[in-house]
């Protein structure tokens, strides 16, 4: 028998790796290789599969790899032929499983999976059904095909066992992948992803969103050239100072939109999760989700972890910010005495990670006095990374170094802000003195806390103190548009309270009238910062029925996304309710629930402060002689009160205190009358009846 006619090459040189039409093909059974040979978590084989079941799909790679068929495999026919091989594996897999459970033992995970049929080639073009997680797909089966050959990031074999012999065969096939994957771009791993799926028989027609949106262009790009390139960064600082985010976005483009020398592509992954960086604090979310998405691929296929940990870090912040709520609108407001689950907030793998998680569990129900054990959590972490590692450590597999160590003036600051929400002055501004002294003078860490202490001097009625303090020139300088937003909300404030506090009500006019609208700056969730929307909400105006225009979208509610902001909302409705002479009993709902709210939560200068409003309130009760428990509310807090530095709150509480006291003298002098007249009407009657007596 004469043996089989080896198929005719269709390509004459390996050029490029797009030029090749079997590459699809190839793709695919790199995927079945990966399937055949399961590893574990450290790189070992996992004997799941028969040694008979092996022979025959190492036979079917041999057959295509070798080109030895009279043609090549199609999907559908490399489907149909391994199917039946699979289940009647899977069936194997199952009786050997069930024999270990009747005797008591353990099955692993591994087997058990192994058990469960599912077509191979259908999971393989499921992956490519969307063309960004087509390429999300061939930069993991990439590593996978690695694992297997046993190459570490030094591309040297490593001591474990290898489960493919690189010389066999089978391993120079595996190895001549890998060189054509790891050459391509990303616009021709996009390409490639389209082709497979064509191969698959999946419709490719309109583009994924993300596949290819921040792929760089480097044959059309500026050449390499240092000037050019720090000409590049310069427009890009400037542009972003000045709020220009459309020259700012073009400048850093390109700054990395140059030739990379073919030897390595090593900023790839830092250009795309610095476009990342910029989408996120601009507020553009999708499109910082979608990079950071593309520079994972890209950051995974090159190796490089401690930009791989920083992208996770992104992509979890973004997560958090877009989809967390504090309560959704179906859920009972419960505040509990513990850490927020880590389901809904997950625990930072980095110091400066879980530094960062404060701000997001505050926002979303957890106490003051709980959050702050993640700063120590922090430090601790902190600790741990600079110690040097035992032989015993070395041999244990933990995470990697990601070199995000803990920038100490963001730690002074945020137990600073913590301390602050605990009503301690005096160890909120030991703190910030802390992170004043390692901050730069333009650095906005600094800006951050000369805001805070504005904030204070505003309470204690320090007009002119906050008003030096924010006018400083070493304030001022370099402050970038973005800083120039938060700066001008604290301006405005101290004018609007000291205008308040003088009853200048033209003031309050022209301050009203020139300030920027109160929705211009917002934040999107929990542990985002304040953003600039550029212009106020709109408001749709209801339509008739014959009316042609659209109707505004449906508005899909979040329930509480920040709990300080929902219970400084309020306050602020419990003052307008007040301000407008709604009736008492319609404002206690609202007092009453930012009272205990805050009083949950540690907050105890707003709890303090609920506590003078809901006084204020009950006061205006009529008839049920609310005075001596008034009284008694706010002898419970008085020394706290005179203890803090929020002169309006010690001055409305005198006016309240002073108003109940009133109340109850004057109930008393009333009472003392009534007893009076009645002892005069008494004696009246008494002389009446005298008289009549004789």
């Amino acid at each position: 028998m004469s043996s089989p006619r080896k198929r005719t090459k269709i390509h004459t040189s390996q050029g490029r790796g797009l030029s090749e039409p079997q590459l699809p093909l190839h793709i695919a059974l790199a995927w079945i290789i990966d399937r055949v040979f399961p590893l574990n978590d450290d790189c070992q084989p996992v004997p799941i599969y028969s040694h008979g079941f092996v022979a025959d799909i190492l036979r079917i790679i041999a057959r295509e790899v070798l080109e030895i068929g009279s043609k090549p495999a199609t999907f559908l026919s490399l489907r149909d032929e391994l199917d039946p091989l699979v289940r009647k594996e899977t069936s194997q897999i199952l009786k050997r499983n069930n024999k270990k459970r009747s005797r008591g033992q353990d099955v692993e995970e591994d087997y058990e999976e192994g058990e469960k049929f599912s077509s191979w080639m259908t999971a393989f073009g499921d992956r490519f059904k969307d063309i960004s997680e087509g390429c999300t797909f061939l930069d993991r089966l990439e590593k996978e095909l690695r694992d297997r050959l046993n190459y570490a990031d030094d591309e040297e074999p490593t001591e474990l066992p290898e489960p493919i012999e690189r010389h066999s065969p089978l391993g120079v096939f595996s190895r001549t992948l890998l060189n054509t994957l790891r050459k391509l771009s990303f616009d021709e791993t996009t390409h490639l992803s389209r082709e497979i799926a064509r191969w698959c028989g999946l419709d490719t027609d309109g583009p994924s969103i993300h596949a290819g949106i921040w792929s760089l262009d480097r044959e059309s790009g500026m050449e390499d050239s240092l000037d050019k390139r720090i000409k590049a960064m310069q427009d890009y600082q400037s542009a972003n100072a000045s709020g220009d985010y459309s020259k700012a976005l073009s400048s850093l483009k390109r700054f990395y939109d140059y030739q990379f020398p073919s030897a390595g592509r090593g900023q790839h992954q830092h250009a795309l999760l610095n476009i990342a960086n910029f989408h996120y604090s601009t507020g553009g979310m999708e499109s910082a989700l979608a990079a950071v998405e593309e520079a994972t691929r890209v950051t995974r296929t090159a190796g490089d972890k401690a930009c791989l940990h920083q992208c996770i870090s992104l992509a979890q912040r973004i997560k958090t910010e877009t989809t967390a709520v504090a309560f959704t609108p179906a859920e009972t407001i419960r505040i509990r005495q513990k850490p927020i689950f880590t389901n809904r907030l997950p625990e930072g793998q980095s110091p400066m990670d879980v530094l960062w998680s404060v701000k997001p569990a505050l926002d979303l129900g957890e106490p003051v006095h709980i959050a702050f054990r993640r700063v120590h959590l922090a430090l601790g972490k902190e600790l741990a990374t600079e110690g040097h590692p035992t032989e015993g450590d070395k041999k244990v597999s933990k995470q990697w170094r990601t070199g995000q160590k803990l920038d100490m003036a963001a730690w002074n600051a945020t137990q600073a802000g913590l301390w602050g929400m605990l009503g301690s002055d005096a160890l909120a501004e030991y703190h910030e003195d802390l992170a004043l002294s390692d901050l730069s003078p333009w650095a906005d860490g600094r800006l951050s806390v000369l805001l805070s202490r504005a904030a204070r001097a505003i309470d204690q009625a320090e007009y002119d103190t906050a008003l030096a303090m924010l006018l400083d020139i070493s304030t001022l300088k370099g402050m970038s548009l973005s800083s120039y937003h938060r700066w001008s909300k604290v301006v405005w404030t101290v004018l609007e309270r000291r205008a308040k506090l003088h009853d200048d009500e033209k003031s309050l006019d022209h301050i009203v009238s020139s300030r920027a609208p109160s929705d211009y700056s917002k934040r999107a969730g929990p542990g985002g910062p304040m953003r600039e929307t550029g212009h106020p909400s709109p408001i749709f105006i209801e339509n008739d029925n014959t009316s042609d225009s659209p109707s505004p979208p449906p508005r899909i509610p979040r329930g509480i996304p920040l709990m300080h902001e929902y219970i400084k909302d309020l306050y602020k409705k419990v003052e307008k309710l007040q301000t407008s002479g709604t009736p008492p009993h319609n404002i206690l709902p609202a007092i009453l629930e930012a009272v205990q709210l805050s009083s949950e939560l540690g907050l105890w200068s707003l709890h303090r402060y609920g506590v003078i409003v809901l006084c204020e309130v009950m006061l205006q009760i009529e008839g049920l002689n609310m005075a001596e428990k008034v009284v008694g509310e706010l002898e419970k807090i008085w020394d706290q009160v005179l203890g803090g530095n929020d002169l309006e709150c010690i001055a409305r509480g005198l006016v309240c205190l002073g108003k109940a006291k009133i109340d109850l003298a004057l109930d008393k002098h009333d009472a003392d009358n009534d007893t009076n007249n009645d002892n005069d009407d008494g004696a009246q009657d008494q002389a009446s009846d005298g008289l009549l007596g004789m």
